[in-house]
């Protein structure tokens, strides 16, 4: 099995942490976003991350997990219980359209050097107060972020909830997640996971590399 992107990407780790979970074996391949027809016959739109296991190529990071989760049901991240495996489907969704989406246009001035307004940067803020809220409605630290187990959801919301904290801290005073209480005990937490905390150092150490040209 080999996965193809960047450690720097929110989107690869999260694929790379339910691999860990699952203590699936994989080779990890750096492999930038491209238009090169190599990577567009792998992955369509040319993102990152993609999936090889044997003949089967798969984009896109929710895809990718629910493969990974009938490849090898335990231990499980996808609850099959229905109302929690809405919860965690709708949070994982929520995190993806409302949070990341809304944080991503300031990665480049966060990482790479590019300039953002003081209007820009307030503008995200405000909207990533309304979805930190939204997303408090549908929420229950139990202690996991949809329930007593661990799932998906959690892997979208340990990465996301960094990156999001990360750049916004780093251009302006705002701290994104003060309307999620309980967030910093979650974070804590997951942080004591040895998935993450592995994931966490490899995306630290591309980071440094990356900014040392």
């Amino acid at each position: 099995m080999k996965l193809f992107g960047i450690a720097v990407s929110n989107y690869y780790n999260i694929v790379k942490l339910a691999l860990l979970e699952k203590q699936l074996t994989f080779e990890e391949i750096v492999t930038l976003p491209s238009q090169d027809k190599q990577v567009l016959f792998h992955s369509p739109m040319g993102k990152i991350p993609f999936l090889q296991h044997g003949n089967l190529f798969l984009s896109e990071s929710q895809a990718i997990l629910f493969y990974l989760e009938l490849l090898q049901p335990s231990p499980r991240l996808y609850p099959t219980e229905p109302e929690r495996g809405a919860r965690a489907q709708q949070i994982h969704q929520f995190i993806d359209l409302y949070i990341d989406a809304e944080v991503r246009p300031l990665l480049p001035a966060a990482f790479f050097g590019a300039q953002a307004s003081a209007d820009q940067i307030e503008q995200v803020s405000h909207r990533l107060k309304r979805s930190f809220q939204g997303l408090s409605q549908i929420t229950d630290f139990g202690p996991f972020i949809a329930g007593e187990q661990i799932s998906h959801a959690d892997l979208a919301a340990f990465m996301t909830f960094n990156l999001c904290q990360t750049i916004m801290t780093k251009l302006s005073d705002h701290d994104p997640l003060a309307p999620l209480s309980g967030v910093g005990a979650y974070i804590d937490m997951m942080m004591r996971r040895p998935s993450c905390q592995q994931v966490i150092v490899d995306q630290q150490d591309a980071l440094a590399q990356l900014s040392r040209g």
